[in-house]
């Protein structure tokens, strides 16, 4: 009995000693009732270095003497200290003394605290941060996004599966996955938020919603349908491939066209995602008359000479194109002079900078007159300029197509 009583006043000084300052949490150590040690260190926490907390509660939940309701606010208390930890680290420059300044700022300004952890790209620390403290409705959905496109873009898709399995909020979750979809993340991201919500919100999504989702499914298939290197130029419009469609015809991809526009009528048989097939033909209709509005002169060839067809009948009045000897160039004959040295590709003349040929001045570009490139200047000629072929240094094939002007020059009599 003796013994049990020093053992009790033993334990009573080392607890006074322990409450004292901010080294006091190494008396706790020797106290032997883990009860009363427990209550302690939750009790004086806020007095010591982070550290040290984060040691002496170890130790407590280590005690098998501690009750099960002990134990839990323990480990609440350690999670919490471990979170701040966090955040300390995860600064670029010292902001605050301790953790306990910090403590006080997450209350006071939780924005400022959350924009410092968003800054590191710590999307899973800003969760944690998140259910210490309460955060704003909308600042939440924004958090949860930026983690879920993270991970997205990282190819984790089985944590980004988990982090919406943990948002109990089901309004939040189908926020931030539409959301997520709006930014339209890679194909693969695509894929798994169109498949998320239709797997769990089918019947909170609006029509649009739906139609989009199944448009962006096709809208997939026919992306896969172009070359490999040209699929990036056209992503941003995988859940609009009406659209795509259009933008291939404006870019006269004639041959890309023909297999996204059979992949297309397969893939709409029996489905309704906001167009057609008759919305197909229409724009089909659409460039092809602007293709054969043709503002250029019409010639035959015949006995390999031009002769110039004229249009009486029609009221239309046909010049010859300048190469043909016009009036123009004998008066005022320019030789056109190629550059020292062939240009490399990246800087050949860009494809949407010059709308009718660089030799002939009248050839317009249109789906079917298409540009094409010299290799022995880079410049944008049609084909009835281009018809030669010679040696070019650093090309690969032992023949180059080059412009007719290129030609003229390095074969001169």
């Amino acid at each position: 009995q003796d013994v049990e009583e020093l053992v009790s006043v033993k334990d009573a000084v080392l607890s006074c000693a322990a409450a004292e300052d901010k080294d006091g949490w190494q008396h706790l150590f020797p106290v032997k009732n883990a009860t009363l040690r427990s209550r302690l260190a939750l009790h004086c926490l806020d007095k010591w270095p982070l550290d040290a907390c984060l040691e002496i509660l170890a130790y407590c939940i280590s005690d098998l003497g501690i009750t099960g309701e002990l134990k839990a606010s323990l480990q609440s208390r350690k999670k919490e200290l471990q979170v701040y930890q966090k955040i300390l680290n995860v600064q670029n420059e010292p902001l605050w003394n301790d953790w306990q300044d910090l403590k006080k700022v997450c209350t006071d300004d939780p924005q400022a605290v959350m924009n410092i952890i968003l800054k590191a790209k710590d999307y899973e620390l800003c969760e944690e941060w998140g259910h210490l403290y309460p955060v704003p409705r909308e600042d939440l959905i924004n958090l949860h996004r930026e983690h879920l496109l993270h991970l997205l873009e990282m190819g984790d898709m089985e944590k980004a599966l988990q982090l919406l399995q943990r948002i109990e909020d089901p309004g939040i979750c189908l926020a931030i996955s539409e959301q997520s979809l709006d930014q339209h993340p890679n194909l693969a991201a695509s894929h798994f938020l169109a498949d998320y919500l239709t797997a769990h919100f089918y019947a909170n999504l609006t029509t649009a919603r739906r139609n989009e989702i199944q448009a962006l499914y096709m809208g997939s298939k026919v992306l896969l349908t172009l070359p490999e290197l040209s699929r990036v130029n056209y992503f941003h419009l995988s859940s609009r491939p009406l659209l795509m469609l259009e933008q291939l015809l404006m870019n006269m991809k004639v041959d890309w066209v023909a297999v996204a526009v059979q992949t297309l009528h397969q893939l709409l048989a029996g489905q309704e995602i906001g167009f057609t097939v008759e919305d197909i033909d229409n724009l089909l209709s659409k460039y092809a008359e602007k293709a054969l509005n043709f503002p250029f002169a019409l010639k035959e060839k015949r006995s390999g000479k031009e002769k110039i067809t004229s249009l009486p009948q029609l009221g239309v009045t046909i010049s010859a194109s300048p190469r043909d000897s016009s009036l123009q160039q004998n008066l005022f004959p320019q030789e056109f002079v190629p550059p020292e040295k062939p240009p490399p590709k990246q800087q050949w003349i860009p494809d949407d900078t010059e709308k009718i040929c660089m030799v002939c001045k009248t050839e317009r570009f249109t789906m079917f007159n298409r540009r094409h490139h010299c290799r022995r200047c880079g410049r944008l000629v049609c084909s009835s300029c281009s018809t030669k072929k010679m040696a070019v240094e650093a090309c690969r094939e032992n023949l180059s197509r080059v412009c007719d002007q290129c030609y003229s020059y390095y074969n001169r009599e």
